[in-house]
């Protein structure tokens, strides 16, 4: 069992204890610390308090982890980088991040705990990207140093750039998308751009045109905020919604739209990749303990590069 410890600062006053751990754990989603509170694993002055306690001055939160109930399963990790506090992952697409419903073993999660089994840590990812998503992702091997950079992605100093190929030729070379984003209210497990800015919560992604071949776009994507599915939420919003993207893309409807030869085509460049084209290439951000800027960049996958490939051949 591993222990973390907070003492509570005056801007934490009057937050929900769920959404507080939520806040310090930048990774996790809130219904996980809404279960740990729930199982009686978190206290507040050594009291057990329910999650939609509102924390006060001087509060302090006790949070143990149970690591020996962890499911370790042996995957094939891609390790980038690794120093005695950190290291960076190259995720393939096609891999959940962490166990949910469903999918409790096969996990990346759960492979980064069998890789580190005979060793006291208990690795914590520090964001996540998602499963048909390929890239890079960064793991904290230990709570204070979570904490640490926990803090950088709070006030956006890390920076994220996403390579995505995208239906439609854009007017403008680069540009901005700041619009709410939350869950569907028809389909909890889709997000769901607000414009007004009543419902959801503030993201902003950047954009920039990198190439185009005839119906398509090839996009660098960089972000200021962190929200789930944001970039293919985000695109699919200004109508140009990432290729093969199975929740958010629309290759069905631009269909209709091309002749019955680049339809063919198409179908065998759906099937060349099995996830939405979108890759996290590019990670930079400071060094918890050595406070030097790190960056690290991770090539576009094969199948997505030859993917790119065979349709600009095509479009010539």
């Amino acid at each position: 069992m591993l222990k973390t410890k907070f003492l509570l600062k005056t801007n934490e006053i009057n937050l929900r204890l769920d959404f507080f751990l939520k806040k310090k754990f930048y990774s996790y989603k809130r219904n996980f610390f809404q279960n740990l509170i729930k199982n009686k694993n978190v206290f507040v002055n050594k009291i057990y308090k329910k999650k939609n306690y509102l924390l006060k001055n001087n509060d302090v939160i006790e949070i143990f982890f149970q690591k020996k109930k962890f499911n370790y399963k042996k995957i094939k990790l891609h390790l980038l980088y690794e120093d005695e506090y950190i290291l960076i992952i190259n995720k393939k697409s096609g891999l959940v991040v962490h166990p949910g419903n469903g999918n409790k073993s096969m996990t990346l999660s759960n492979g980064l705990h069998f890789y580190f089994k005979n060793k006291k840590i208990m690795p914590f990812l520090v964001h996540r990207i998602d499963k048909g998503t390929s890239g890079l992702i960064l793991v904290s091997k230990y709570e204070n140093i979570l904490n640490k950079i926990s803090k950088q992605f709070w006030f956006n100093k890390i920076k994220r750039k996403y390579i995505t190929l995208v239906w439609g030729i854009f007017f403008k070379k680069e540009g901005t998308i700041i619009c709410n984003i939350g869950r569907c209210l028809k389909n909890k497990t889709h997000m769901n751009v607000f414009p007004n800015g009543f419902l959801g919560k503030q993201a902003i992604t950047h954009y920039k045109v990198l190439e185009t071949f005839k119906y398509f776009s090839l996009l660098k994507c960089s972000l200021e905020t962190g929200r789930t599915h944001q970039i293919r939420v985000h695109l699919k919003y200004i109508g140009h919604p990432i290729f093969n993207d199975k929740n958010y893309g629309e290759d069905k409807k631009y269909k209709n739209f091309i002749s019955f030869k680049e339809r063919i085509f198409l179908e065998k460049c759906l099937k060349t990749l099995k996830y939405q084209a979108l890759h996290a290439y590019y990670l930079e951000f400071k060094h918890p303990i050595y406070l030097k800027n790190k960056y690290l960049i991770s090539p576009i996958p094969e199948k997505f590069k030859f993917l790119i490939k065979k349709i600009k051949n095509f479009c010539l």
